[in-house]
């Protein structure tokens, strides 16, 4: 019994010995649970219509990221369209744990397409042990993509400009009526075309809305809506230099009338008076290599009540004092300055006055040049006057004086939206004259410049700072402000020559190398 005991001490001694000489806890793995353990938290940091910003955090012992991206089957992964790859020693965490699973990372991927619906998963993977991650997946849907920059309406075409830089492979153009779109064409891009950037439409209808939409093989691009020149309805003239205006108007068959100018002819057209035969009349200007007609008219009158004035891609060179004087009966309801150019005018385009109603003012896409450089503003409103809006929008206005509008009615809106201000020959010493508060008032990513031939600028006559703002707008170093600031406005540190291109001979493109925030968002369109 004893022998037996002594053998019994030994084993149990021996297997005391090989525990103290081994690691107990090194049991074998079983091969499908041999992985690495996946990203704790993986979301959509930011999005864009190409591109996406993933945020992520680490994953311990992985040194590889797989990136997965699935097009159109909202996390089933069936139409893998691109796999990345991300080195893990290549990325610097934006937020730093105490561990690498608390680390957050962000991770930039572009060249994605607008408009679609996207599923995307993340991995871990240990490049030496062959170890992986599960995955951890979200899906989302970019926003439209939009690389059309502008449309140049005509009466019976259209042409659309989009970055050329972008690719491209067909076109579709349809008309809208009543919320509806009818697509009337598709059609292949030409090399031509692509490399111009630039599509023609022709045998359209005038005064039509029309949408354009473009395509990367199956992926919008962008999209687009314009509306032609002219009148849908009514009466269109073909007008030629020397023609008398006044007669063609008394002479015409219908109470709307389209006046269609050619682009790069001269009309020297004199004073016009509006017969009050017409209810509707349009001034409406086809582009010519890119040039528009020149209208000499030193005044324009009405003889009775219109309902819609357009000037419509038109150069308008007036040289006269107030140009357009409403009174009594003698006025519109709604003035339209599209895409059309007025200079050299000493007082007002608009003046009105008396017991006169009028619905609106709208100019969009233009640009006033040298208007009321002898004084009154370039929209003078007063008396008894009834006016509810008066909008600027997508416009270059140069060289004015006095006060950019003179009103002393109570509007229902104001909206200045998208304006390139600057004045070098002339002072303005105030940009608005307003005797009444409107009852909104909207100023929205505007650029104001130029020196202001050394005169200091007064955002208004009085002080409006309690609901005249101009968040989101600029001022170039200058352009100095008198005691009346431009409330909240972003100051630059840079002057007008040193931000744009050449604005002192009327080129406010932005100029390459300048670091601006608002490049392509703020000012008039035209200049992006």
């Amino acid at each position: 019994m004893k022998i037996i005991n002594k053998a019994i001490c030994a084993v149990f001694a021996a297997s005391i010995l090989m525990a103290c000489s081994e690691n107990v806890n090194d049991w074998p793995v079983e091969q499908g649970y041999d992985r690495l353990y996946r990203t704790t938290h993986f979301e959509l940091e930011e999005m864009q219509p190409t591109a996406v910003t993933l945020k992520f955090n680490g994953i311990s012992d992985a040194t590889k990221y797989i990136f997965e991206f699935s097009l159109g089957d909202s996390m089933k992964f069936s139409n893998i369209v691109r796999t990345e790859e991300v080195m893990a020693d290549t990325l610097t965490p934006y937020s730093e744990g105490k561990v690498i699973v608390q680390n957050e990372y962000k991770k930039l991927f572009e060249d994605l397409n607008g408009t679609t619906l996207y599923s995307v998963r993340v991995k871990g993977v240990n490049e030496q042990t062959g170890t992986e991650s599960g995955w951890f997946g979200l899906s989302f849907k970019t926003p439209a993509e939009q690389i059309f920059t502008g449309a140049v309406p005509g009466i019976i075409d259209a042409s659309v400009n989009w970055e050329s830089d972008k690719t491209a492979t067909t076109i579709k153009l349809g008309s809208v009526a009543k919320g509806d779109t009818t697509w009337i064409s598709t059609s292949t891009l030409t090399d031509t075309q692509k490399r111009n950037g630039e599509a023609s439409f022709s045998g359209l209808n005038p005064g039509t809305n029309y949408v354009a939409q473009i395509f990367n093989g199956e992926f919008i691009r962008g999209t687009y809506g314009f509306t032609t020149l002219g009148s849908a309805t009514g009466q269109t003239i073909d007008v030629q230099p020397g023609d008398n205006i006044g007669e063609l108007l008394a002479a015409a068959t219908d109470e709307t009338v389209t006046l269609v100018f050619t682009g790069g002819q001269d009309y020297d057209i004199g004073s016009v008076s509006v017969p009050a035969n017409i209810k509707n009349l349009y001034f409406s200007g086809t582009l010519v290599n890119g040039t528009r007609a020149h209208l000499h008219i030193p005044s324009f009158g009405l003889q009775g009540p219109v309902e819609d004035l357009h000037f419509q891609y038109v150069e308008v060179d007036a040289v006269g004092s107030f140009w357009m004087v409403l009174g009594g009966v003698n006025a519109f309801n709604r003035l339209f300055i599209t895409g059309s150019i007025f200079r050299h005018l000493n007082n007002c385009i608009v003046r009105a006055y008396g017991d006169v109603e009028i619905e609106g003012i709208y100019v969009n896409n233009s640009w006033l040049d040298h208007v009321s450089t002898g004084g009154w503003g370039v929209f003078n409103i007063a008396g008894n006057t009834k006016m509810h809006y008066l909008s600027i929008t997508n416009t270059t206005i140069t060289d004015v004086a006095d006060q950019l509008m003179d009103i002393r009615v109570e509007l229902d809106q104001l909206t200045l939206e998208k304006i390139t201000f600057c004045n070098y020959e002339v002072g303005l010493p105030k940009l608005i004259l307003a005797q009444k508060k409107p009852k909104e008032a909207l100023v929205s990513s505007c650029i104001f410049a130029g020196d202001n031939n050394g005169q200091k600028i007064n955002h208004g006559w009085g002080d409006y700072s309690a609901w005249l703002d101009f968040s989101g707008s600029y001022i170039t170093s200058d352009l100095v402000e008198n005691n009346r600031p431009f409330v909240n406005i972003t100051h630059l540190d840079m002057t007008s020559e040193e931000l744009f291109v050449d604005p002192r001979h009327g080129d406010f493109h932005v100029k390459d190398d300048v670091q601006f925030r608002g490049k392509g968002k703020v000012g008039d369109p035209r200049w992006w």
